[in-house]
């Protein structure tokens, strides 16, 4: 299958020279899957391919690297937990973990599986399975090294198992950068979304363009959605829609406000969008929920 085409994947022979070396390249492709596609599919070994309840467990590390779309991600030590455009999944042996593109966005993935002596020392120290997660900030450089590493499975050259080896620390390293710069930039993060915050409760009767906002903030839609997750534990629609909701019962209460009034003071596009909103967040009807603070 070519590199220039959407999907390429290579599943490599075990070699005692590789093993030798430390760190052995197993696996290693691109797929990019279509929106409302079956995944995965079925053009992988029978031992990479996920059970009927979703999970697989391999017995090799992987870098999965998300280049477009979004999707979810869970295992052993995680969380279901959303997954981005700029993220890497760490997998390891033994463990079960099981991740896929959301329907509505598809998405392009690379990855490469790997073993070897090295590979477990370097694994043991700088990583753990419960941080599987990584926003990577060298976005470029490891697609470039992901193209590096498929550009050489293509070649017939000499050593080629060890050429492709050594390319696995240079992976780890750019993904261990990541993780330092998401430290250094913990309290960046947590200014930026006090600013986010702010600006939303300085408009409440809008709908925030989030897009629009992050831009106003100076960072990319994806940064900003995965600070605001990362230091709220929410999306920021769902943290806006919340804060929204909790302003409500303070108009229907306080103020005595209608429920259509209230629903258009806070911008909502129709008072069935906000009743129906209201009961799934407090567990009754906005009537149903000022009749009870009344009695």
């Amino acid at each position: 299958m070519s590199a220039n085409s959407n999907s390429f994947s290579r599943y490599l022979p075990s070699d005692q020279q590789a093993k030798e070396w430390g760190w052995r390249l197993v696996d290693a492709g691109r797929q990019k899957v279509p929106k409302n596609s079956i995944y995965p599919d079925k053009g992988h070994p029978q031992n990479y391919l996920f059970d009927k309840s979703g999970r697989r467990t391999l017995d090799e590390y992987q870098i999965v690297y998300i280049a477009a779309g979004h999707g979810q991600f869970e295992s052993a030590s995680v969380a279901q937990t959303a997954v981005e455009t700029g993220n890497a999944l760490i997998l390891y042996p033994g463990e079960w973990h099981r991740y896929s593109p959301d329907t509505d966005s598809g998405w392009t993935e690379y990855w490469l599986g790997f073993q070897g002596r090295e590979a477990t020392r370097i694994m043991s120290a700088f990583f753990s399975p419960a941080e599987a997660v990584i926003n990577v900030s060298q976005t470029k450089a490891i697609l470039q090294h992901f193209d590096q590493i498929l550009h050489w499975l293509q070649q017939p050259v000499a050593a080629k198992e060890q050429i492709l080896a050594s390319h696995i620390p240079l992976a780890l390293a750019l993904l261990r950068s990541s993780t330092q710069s998401d430290s250094i930039d913990h309290n960046s993060d947590a200014e930026l979304v006090l600013e986010a915050k702010a600006e939303m409760l300085s408009h409440l009767t809008d709908r925030t363009d989030l897009e629009a906002l992050a831009q106003q903030l100076g960072v990319s839609y994806s940064r900003f959605r995965f600070a605001f997750k990362k230091q709220t534990g929410h999306s920021p629609r769902e943290y806006e829609n919340m804060i929204k909701l909790n302003r409500s019962r303070d108009l229907l209460s306080r103020d005595q406000l209608s429920v259509s009034e209230t629903a258009q003071a806070l911008g909502y596009s129709s008072v069935y969008y906000f009743s129906r909103a209201f009961k799934k967040q407090f567990g009754r009807a906005p009537r149903q929920w000022r009749s009870k603070q009344v009695d």
